[in-house]
């Protein structure tokens, strides 16, 4: 199941991150700090639904007026930002 663990200004995922477990992680990140890494590397797992709970996320941080960046995605992750062709639209600081 994936979980997180909410430092100051980076947020670290680890487990998986599927359709079964995206509306709990997205119920526990209602407000963002307005500057907010996510680190993946403790994800051992996704499937699309991790790509719009991405999506869901920059939405709500734009809404707030936070700045978020996604860090160390995992390589299954990455094939399947390429596959859909939203690579560049996932604000990202370093693999």
């Amino acid at each position: 199941m994936g979980q997180i663990n909410k430092l100051e200004k980076v947020w670290k995922l680890s487990g998986d991150i599927s359709m079964s477990t995206t509306h709990t992680l997205l119920a526990e990140t209602r407000i963002f700090p307005k500057q907010l890494k996510m680190d993946f590397s403790g994800v051992t797992n996704v499937d699309t639904a991790t790509i719009s709970l991405i999506f869901e996320w920059l939405r709500q941080a734009q809404n707030q007026g936070s700045q978020l960046t996604f860090t160390k995605l995992p390589e299954n992750l990455h094939s399947l930002i390429n596959l859909y062709g939203v690579v560049d639209l996932i604000p990202q600081t370093s693999r």
